[in-house]
């Protein structure tokens, strides 16, 4: 069973075989830093820039008189405004200019892409809106069989747009889903070893988590997703983890029995077959925040995918406008 530990920058719960947090990116999140207050400031860009001067300043006076000093405080500048243009480098690090995967995507880095996806789809649908206004306004002036055309290309343009809103929208439910789900992840560890008051404790927990996952479900309820496949499995998964916290609720009462009438004889022997269905949850996954973690990364990427194409082919329809004007 993993053991699990909060992650320092952002609280969401992690096991040791993650080097990066899932929900907020940051390396090694195990990690306790809370001694970094009394660390020396890191080097700022400008003093690298200087230190490397001064480095490249001595090798150049050992190499040649006279333009070896300058051509050696040049190279050695560079090099330092180099090293400090990346603060974010660590052991066997590359810059960032120099590779495009050492930052892996977090939950957190996700929701700023989803909410500016967010903001420039309202922006395209307000300019719809104005095109839509002044097309009607000249009316008069446009022909029946170009106004019908218009106002479909509008139609057929807006309901894209809509459909792309709403399936960003989804993707918010479905952060908010794992983030629940990893606060689940620990009550399901270890449950089978807790004391009489750990089991207390743990079911109080996983009560208020229950609840935190019904106000959800309510939530989402009154939203039509016929349309929506990612919010209809956000829901569906909802759903099925309701039913294991039921489970695991029924698993720690019963722990809770055992370990009141243990060693209590006879009662403990006749007991113990009616524990036994309950030991069917040690590998039973109960959660599976991560697994549903990696589909909504793979999701995200085709819903990214299908947000360019759209994009570049608004572009290319606007140049062609532009160039229809110029002509």
């Amino acid at each position: 069973m993993a053991t699990y530990k909060r992650c320092c920058a952002c609280d969401y719960w992690v096991t040791a075989g993650d080097k990066r947090c899932p929900n907020c990116g940051i390396s090694d999140p195990r990690t306790d830093r809370s001694d970094t207050l009394t660390m020396e400031t890191p080097m700022t860009d400008g003093t690298r820039a200087a230190f490397g001067g001064f480095i490249g300043a001595v090798i150049g006076g050992f190499l040649m008189d006279g333009m070896g000093v300058a051509v050696g405080v040049a190279v050695g500048v560079s090099l330092g405004v180099l090293l400090g243009a990346d603060r974010e480098w660590g052991p066997g690090e590359l810059p960032a200019a120099l590779t495009r995967t050492r930052h892996m995507a977090s939950l957190r880095h996700v929701e700023d892409t989803i909410q500016e996806r967010l903001s420039d789809i309202a922006g395209r649908e307000k300019r719809l809106v104005e095109v839509r206004h002044k097309i009607e306004a000249e009316s008069a002036h446009i022909g029946p069989d170009r106004m019908g055309k218009t106002r479909s290309a509008l139609d057929s343009a807006s309901a894209i747009l809509a459909r792309q809103r709403e399936r960003y929208h989804a993707k918010l439910w479905e952060i908010a889903l794992v983030r629940w789900q990893n606060g689940l992840e620990p009550l399901a560890s270890d449950w089978d070893k807790l004391t009489h008051d750990e089991c207390n404790h743990r079911l109080r927990q996983l009560e208020a988590a229950r609840d935190r996952g019904e106000a959800f479900l309510k939530e989402w309820a009154g939203v039509d997703l016929s349309e929506i496949p990612e919010g209809q499995r956000c829901v569906d998964r909802l759903k099925q983890a309701l039913g294991s916290c039921a489970k695991l609720r029924e698993a720690l009462i019963v722990q809770q029995a055992a370990l009141a009438v243990k060693g209590i004889a006879p009662m403990d022997e006749a007991l113990v077959p009616a524990m036994a269905p309950t030991k069917s949850l040690e590998n039973l996954d109960l959660f599976n925040a991560r697994a549903t973690l990696g589909e909504f990364s793979s999701a995200f990427s085709e819903l990214e995918a299908e947000y360019s194409r759209l994009k570049s082919e608004d572009e290319i329809a606007e140049q062609a406008v532009m160039v229809r004007r110029m002509g």
